[in-house]
């Protein structure tokens, strides 16, 4: 059974074909049931440019409540721009027929949702709405090692003829992706206390949704099947989960040797 994976399907983003209240994949599959793939392509990228959209809105909002640092978020928002320029460009490394402009959109939309969380509770906060935050402290040295896995798990795949181009590409963006970590480090240190506070706790949220992203290994997005949909990481997975979750490669060699076992997310 082929699965729809849409990415985006979690966040809030109205189409006249989507209901934002749907969080799960299934029922998002159902509606489209019928349509071919040339539609689904087209829903899709709506999905994504109208998601992209709405940070961008909630961005200038941002900016708005905090006029006095426009420079030095404006200056941030160039980095993620370098950033998702190098997953678009690795999006390429990936050839699924006729569905690959899905996993295109959804490589995009993995880029545009780093963005969101960099940001969004601050803006909430800024308008008094009450925000959560993850109490799990996410490192540096758990992206770099979830980095490295994927790398060599793009290496070992022997069905991928771009493989060396892909790790090129993945080296490129885990540089891109330290570069703006730096610079929110840099702006950190020229926010007031509350405000600071805030933001810090942005990052630690951008950096358990890279780290869910990394373990995933891009493995959930665009067409995939129900199998792959039970061994990678689901979006709203505990920190303990995320924790311990070794990678995709290594429960997919797992489920591949006994496909009646599945991860538990607990």
């Amino acid at each position: 059974m082929l699965i729809v994976a849409c990415s985006c399907s979690n966040h809030n983003v109205t189409t006249n074909n989507v209901d934002k209240n749907k969080d799960s994949i299934s029922e998002i599959n159902q509606e489209y049931e019928y349509q071919d793939q040339r539609e689904l392509n087209e829903h899709h990228a709506t999905w994504m440019l109208e998601y992209n959209d709405s940070i961008e809105k909630e961005f200038q909002d941002l900016l708005s409540a905090l006029p006095q640092y426009r420079e030095i978020f404006d200056k941030e928002k160039k980095n993620w721009e370098k950033y998702q320029k190098v997953v678009r460009e690795m999006a390429n490394c990936e050839d699924h027929g006729s569905s690959t402009s899905m996993f295109i959109d959804d490589m995009l939309n993995q880029g545009i949702s780093l963005r969101e969380a960099s940001f969004r509770n601050l803006q909430l906060h800024l308008r008094g709405k009450s925000v959560l935050f993850s109490k799990t402290t996410f490192t540096p040295e758990m992206i770099s090692n979830a980095y490295s896995a994927f790398i060599k798990a793009v290496g070992d795949d022997d069905y991928n003829r771009f493989r060396a181009k892909y790790q090129e590409k993945l080296r490129k963006e885990q540089q891109l992706w330290d570069e703006w970590m730096r610079y929110r480090n840099q702006v950190s240190q020229k926010l007031p206390k509350e405000i600071k506070s805030v933001y810090e706790k942005c990052t630690n949220q951008m950096m358990r949704t890279k780290l869910i992203h990394l373990k995933n290994q891009n493995q959930g997005l665009g067409m995939i099947g129900s199998e792959v949909v039970g061994c990678i990481l689901p979006e709203n997975c505990t920190d303990k989960a995320l924790v311990e979750y070794p990678g995709f490669d290594v429960i997919w060699a797992k489920h591949s040797e006994n496909t009646d076992w599945y991860p538990k997310f607990e």
